[in-house]
């Protein structure tokens, strides 16, 4: 496989597993700690969020990001993993 094979394969992984994440997490909200109460006001403030819809929203954007940071980290993990036992 090329290398922009590759790279739009893991694109596609990242966004197809933040997304997936991102849904378990949207519908099971207590299956993962919350942010603290200082952080979500202070993005709040940041998103000049003063009313229930635009606050739903920051909640949204935390959880995209959230889940991308997890995915990311992740697949880098793996992937190191992988690249270590291949090499042995």
């Amino acid at each position: 496989m090329n290398r922009a094979g590759k790279v739009g394969s893991v694109i596609v992984w990242l966004l197809s597993a933040t997304f997936a994440l991102a849904y378990v997490w949207g519908r099971h909200p207590d299956a993962i700690a919350p942010p603290p109460i200082a952080f979500s006001l202070w993005l709040d403030n940041l998103f000049a969020a003063y009313d229930a819809e635009a606050s739903g929203l920051v909640d949204i954007y935390y959880t995209l990001g959230a889940s991308f940071l997890l995915v990311s980290l992740c697949t880098f993990t793996a992937w190191r993993i992988c690249k270590r036992l291949r090499t042995r």
